[in-house]
């Protein structure tokens, strides 16, 4: 690797989610629903949910980071693809599958930080922020589909 290359982070995870694919789905494309430490403003959305676009913004130790997620695949229930660029440059891809009453949801990501001289060297930041963030994701599925058995 060339001196201020950066490095990237490629990483798949599954988990199993107690919520049905839809659920899991329509949460992930929720502008709303965003992680601690993160903001997130809807820049374009449309029914078809390809193309919906959100700038995105973070701060970690001190580094500010800034950029823009665009869908670029979407397959109802199924799958969705993503593309960012910014701070944060790649691509990800989640797959839904129904299982065991729930969900498994799989993460693939190919993404790097585009901060010259540094960006490598967070790369373990970068991953244990990626998995936190997935946690996150399926803590809250998780309580919202609580609290509906809960109601029912």
């Amino acid at each position: 690797m060339a001196y201020g290359e950066v490095q990237d982070m490629q990483a798949t995870r599954t988990a199993h989610v107690e919520a049905a694919p839809e659920r899991v789905m329509a949460f992930i494309v929720d502008s709303t629903a965003t992680p601690p430490n993160v903001t997130m403003e809807v820049v374009y959305e449309t029914p078809d949910v390809v193309g919906n676009a959100y700038t995105w913004s973070f701060k970690v130790f001190g580094i500010r980071g800034r950029g823009v997620t665009v869908y670029t695949e979407y397959v109802p229930g199924q799958r969705l693809g993503m593309r960012n660029v910014g701070t944060l440059e790649g691509t990800s891809t989640h797959v839904i599958e129904p299982e065991s009453g729930g969900s498994n949801l799989t993460i693939d990501t190919d993404s790097r930080l585009s901060i010259p001289l540094v960006g490598r060297f967070l790369d373990p930041l970068l991953r244990r922020g990626w998995n936190t963030n997935l946690d996150w994701l399926i803590q809250q599925l998780e309580k919202e589909t609580n609290v509906e058995k809960a109601i029912v």
